[in-house]
């Protein structure tokens, strides 16, 4: 036979048996064929394993690489066979960057004692470079991008993603996935995916995973019953449990994806293209065919349409590229799951290895890893094609593979790489070679070692374009009443309880996946059924089931919260606005599908009564409000005039004792078991304490000011936070360096410390930039220089909306040794939760700024300069005295203190038995302090009242707080404390993220609920014998900062009862 006649064939198989390498030469030679030794224009196949060298030389002369299979085919067949389906995807030659010392030579070197003084150098050498002809650029060539260092790779990112206009290929590109993925959802969906929230997918990932742990059919029958209820589908279960639990698995993650990058669209229900685009935070841009990268990847043997070079920044900062063995794989998968991919990386696998019908790709043969290939052949059977216009996408990563391990046999319990290697390599099974795997695959269990590179976007011969088959649900339901409501972050529900058809029902806590099953188990049955959650830390909801037409239902909620202290003000808040897409997320969640969900938005009558109880005399009494009121020394009671609302600022009572500062312990005992609540109070005085402010390491270096210009501080916001800021730059010390950043989604670092006339004009002529509050971009910049000596002080001006949390967070806290961090909030939304958190972490405070009070206003800028130039005390902890050794050891809240300035009081509570005494240790400028405070035996309450503001402060510190310094730490102690906390919930009825409050009324008959009465029995009035007196509007002495001191007197206590009516 002649098959290879005329053909010239480069062997290459350093792998193969010396008798398999015989056995093959001989038969090429014996059917007409040529063997070559050298790569050259004469050569027109090569076979199989390749050194980096001569791939170069195939890729330059185009000569297509076969496996030794293909020869044995040939030679059955008895002619040559189309190379298409034989073709090898070639290893693509990783580029490499060596020194040539040689020909290197050291110019300058330049030794810097401070980072100011680095800076300084770097500006003199820029000068003199531009003094040579040099040209600034604020963009490379992608050929030379590699040259630079990963920080600048990043900025130069960060600048592609801020551009304003878009390429038309990249702009369809971008199209193409997001349709993809929304068109999915709604071919899957019965609901318009705007509708769900991220809650829900939470609850559903929950069930799914806690339906895949268990083995008994019916507890599986109700955990996915639940499921279909939070999400309705139109797509038909499998009959595999496994298979099933993947699915929806894979679909909360689509549905999680889409909105996560909505958020970044501002909500917008139709955002541009280029909007779309910066919302995936990934650099896209096309390679041009003429382009080298186009040549390498374009060897695959599909239809290629186009391929994009795409960049994630956090894999810039975060690729182990250290470990070495860097090789660029393949990984296919569905085009509607490229949103997500593109806009937060490869995650890892959620479940375990299915057991029947495997579909999934990123588990399998090997646990639960991330899967590539380096054959195009292999990435092919997990592709879909895309419904819009039928191509298939193709990822190509660059893998740091580090050391790995080949086998042979199939491992699915592995959740790692074994020990010593970074990676497994399950190879291919060959007639020489017995394996259990049918492909090459090569697995990672850590997405730090993956950095995507490029989409190939191609096509196979036969994909078909398919068309979107829409459905419309028009099934109509009876009514629920949902109703969102704010309380302060300090605040702890211990009651609900409802009123109606002449019955009173009181709520239990119970496990939030139990209480809701018996919310919607009742509502199937017909009765009643009232649910209380917690969204947030200062949000509530309020679920009323099935409310019977023209019925009325008084719904009562007792809360017990600490007192705010400022400039020896004491002040109560009750909140009165949730942020609108807060409230619509919370609205939006599904408790049943049983009667139809209406949301109350809208408050219509508001009154409140209160009695104010103190061990002091009671000075400068006012309100937000119009009230009236009955006064003694030590008493008042309180109550708003007819015809008000609580309005979206919410009602503030302010008052001051003639007598607050003092430190002191407040120990309870429980009425009915052996238990113990301690509170301390500390007020530190450090003008007092001898601690120079100036010269010392807590001495003041310079002051950043941080204005956000994102789109949600547009307006009057951003006009407010302006006047702030010149406030601020009034009131600072004149010797202080100063820079002020104005930031958003992009941020540009430029040098600092202008003179104060020129931040004057600078800030008059600052406008908000559009975007999101990318707060983490300016942190990260700073970090880069801390200050050499003394501390950086930082304001914030921001409405607390910041993305990126726990970077942001992280980042705070790792420079708090020198840099710390001050928020102020704005707006009527702010997330005031992560203002504080913010200001925690960075050894700071928080000032919110109310328009309604602006007067106000000056003296929370006097009191946050005098904090950033005074020193404050960190390293707090408390030390308590227990009398007894065997007995339990503390539990504390908060776990860690934070830093303490003068004038400012700190609360620590805890279950601490058979205790009287307790110390305060800290750090104030190098020198350590003690506070002691003590009680007796007979100063000694008994009660509840302490439990249950320790336990909330308890659960808060679980939800808010630090635990432990290292994250793993962090995150392994609240795995251990969540049984405790939800125990610790159910018995003191405090709600939590893990418990809610539910009700249920069996209408087996109806009655009547005189609702004025029940209020009316709620009676606070401590001064019967008193008559009102109607007190004039005055705010002279209110504040709104909402957690720079807390107060609570052993004594003193308020009792108010709040009346809202809502429109439904």
């Amino acid at each position: 036979m002649t098959v290879f006649k005329n053909c010239t064939v480069v062997l290459d198989v350093k792998n193969v048996p010396f008798k398999e390498k015989n056995e093959l030469r001989l038969a090429l030679l014996e059917n007409g064929g040529n063997i070559s030794y050298v790569i050259n224009k004469e050569v027109r196949i090569v076979v199989n394993d390749l050194s980096s060298n001569r791939q170069r030389s195939i890729q330059k002369l185009q000569i297509p690489v076969v496996g030794t299979q293909y020869v044995w085919s040939c030679l059955d067949q008895g002619h040559l066979l189309p190379l298409t389906e034989h073709n090898l995807n070639p290893q693509l030659p990783y580029p490499t960057s060596e020194f040539l010392p040689p020909s290197v030579v050291q110019d300058k070197l330049v030794f810097c004692v401070t980072s100011e003084d680095a800076v300084e150098a770097y500006l003199q050498l820029m000068n003199e470079m531009e003094t040579e002809e040099f040209t600034k650029t604020h963009t490379l060539p992608p050929e030379v991008e590699r040259l630079a260092s990963y920080s600048l790779q990043q900025l130069l990112l960060e600048e592609k993603l801020n551009c304003s206009t878009l390429s038309q290929e990249v702009g369809v590109f971008v199209e193409l996935v997001w349709t993809e993925a929304l068109g999915s959802l709604n071919n899957i969906l019965t609901v318009p995916v705007s509708r769900i929230s991220l809650n829900d997918v939470s609850r559903v990932e929950g069930l799914l995973l806690q339906a895949q742990k268990t083995e008994k059919e019916d507890e599986v029958k109700a955990l996915l019953e639940e499921v279909n209820t939070l999400l309705p589908l139109r797509m038909i279960d499998p009959p595999s449990k496994d298979k099933l639990v993947s699915q929806k698995l894979d679909l909360c993650q689509l549905i999680r994806d889409i909105i996560n990058v909505s958020e970044a669209t501002l909500g917008s229900p139709s955002p541009s293209s280029l909007g779309k685009y910066r919302a995936l935070r990934c650099s896209i841009e096309v390679v041009p065919p003429q382009n080298p990268e186009f040549h390498v990847v374009s060897q695959l043997p599909v239809q290629i349409q186009q391929i994009l070079r795409v960049s994630r920044g956090m894999e810039l900062q975060l690729f182990k590229e250290d470990l070495g063995n860097i090789k660029p794989l393949l990984h296919s998968t569905s085009p509607s799951s490229f949103v997500g991919i593109l806009s937060r990386g490869l995650l890892l696998p959620r479940v375990g290895v299915e057991q029947h019908g495997i579909e999934r790709t990123d588990i399998g043969n090997l646990g639960g890893g991330i899967y590539f290939s380096d054959s195009l052949k292999t990435s092919v059977k997990y592709s879909k094609p895309s419904v819009t216009d039928g191509s298939r996408l193709l990822l190509v990563c660059e893998v740091a593979l580090g050391r790995c391990k080949d086998l042979l046999k199939k491992d699915t319990t592995l959740t790692c790489a074994p020990d010593g290697y970074h990676s497994v390599h399950g190879v291919q099974r060959t007639p020489n070679r017995l394996s259990e795997f049918e492909d090459d695959e090569f697995v990672v269990y850590n997405t730090e070692q993956i950095r995507l590179k490029y989409v190939v976007q191609y096509s196979l011969e036969g994909d078909k374009l398919k068309e979107f088959q829409p459905q419309i649900n028009t099934h109509a339901v009876p009514i629920e009443a949902k109703y969102v409501f704010p309380l302060e972050e300090t605040a702890a529900v211990c009651g609900f309880e409802a009123f109606i058809n002449g019955k009173h029902v009181i709520g239990k806590v119970k496990e939030k996946e139990q209480a809701r099953k018996e919310y919607k188990q009742a509502i199937e049955k017909g009765h009643g059924a009232y649910l209380m959650d917690q969204d947030a830390p200062d949000v509530f909801t309020i679920s009323v089931g099935n409310l019977p037409p023209g019925a009325t239902v008084l719904i009562k909620v007792t809360f017990i919260t600490e007192l705010v202290v400022r400039s020896g003000s004491i002040v109560f808040l009750l909140s009165g606005s949730v942020a609108p897409w807060q409230q619509r997320a919370t609205l939006n969640q599904t408790t049943q599908a049983t009667v139809e969900k209406i949301g109350v938005t809208e408050l219509q009558e508001f009154s409140l009564s209160m009695s104010i109880e103190m061990p002091y005399e009671i000075i400068n009494l006012s309100s937000s409000h119009r009230i009236k009121t009955k006064r003694t020394d030590c008493k008042a009671v309180i109550s708003t005039l007819p015809g008000q609302t609580l309005r979206s600022e919410g009602l503030q009572v302010s008052f001051s004792l003639s007598n607050i500062h003092m430190p002191r312990m407040w120990v309870e005992n429980h009425p009915d078991k052996d238990s113990q609540a301690c509170m301390l109070v500390f007020y530190p005085d450090f003008k007092s304490s001898g601690v120079s402010s100036s010269g010392g390491p807590s001495s003041v270096s310079d002051v950043v000011i941080l204005l956000d210009s994102s789109k949600s501080m547009q307006g009057d916001n951003m006009l407010n936070a302006r006047r702030i800021a010149l406030q601020v730059l009034k009131s600072l010390d004149r010797s202080l360096k100063i820079n002020i950043i104005s930031f958003s989604t992009g941020y540009y670092p430029q040098h600092i410390f202008l003179c104060i006339s020129l931040h004057f004009s600078s800030l008059q002529s600052c406008c908000g930039s559009g975007g999101s509050t990318d707060l983490w971009r300016p942190l990260w910049s700073l970090s880069l220089l801390p200050p050499c000596r003394g501390v950086r002080n930082i304001l914030l001006l921001s409405d607390g909306h910041v993305h990126n949390q726990p970077l942001t967070l992280q980042l705070v806290r790792e420079n708090s040794c020198h840099t710390r961090l001050f928020t102020c909030g704005l707006s009527l939304t702010a997330n005031r939760h992560m203002l504080r958190a913010l200001a925690q972490a960075g050894g700071g405070t928080y000032e919110f700024f109310d328009t309604k009070i602006k007067h106000t206003w000056a003296e929370k800028v006097r009191a946050q300069v005098e904090r950033m130039e005074s020193p404050g005390c960190r390293s707090v902890a408390v030390k308590w005295q227990q009398f007894n050794p065997t007995v339990p050891l503390p539990v504390q809240a908060p776990s860690q203190l934070h830093a303490l300035f003068s004038d400012c009081h700190t609360l620590v509570y805890g279950f601490v038995p058979h205790c009287t005494q307790a110390t305060l240790f800290g750090d104030l400028s190098g020198q350590e302090i003690k506070t002691m405070v003590s009680t007796t035996e007979l100063q000694k309450t008994k009660g509840t009242f302490l439990h249950k503001l320790t336990a909330r402060a308890i659960i808060r510190d679980y939800e808010d707080g630090i635990l432990a310094n290292s994250e793993a730490e962090h995150e392994g102690k609240k795995a251990e404390l969540k049984s405790y906390i939800i125990e610790l919930s159910k018995e003191f009825s405090i709600l939590s993220q893990f418990t809610s409050f539910v009700a249920i009324e069996e209408r087996l008959d109806t009655g009547f609920t005189d609702i004025p009465k029940i209020i009316s029995e709620e009676d606070v009035n401590i001064l019967p014998y008193m008559g009102w007196t109607e007190e004039k509007l005055k705010s002279a002495h209110i504040s709104s900062a909402e957690d720079d001191d807390v107060w609570v007197t052993t004594k003193g206590s308020i009792k108010a009862v709040i009346s809202c009516s809502d429109k439904c």
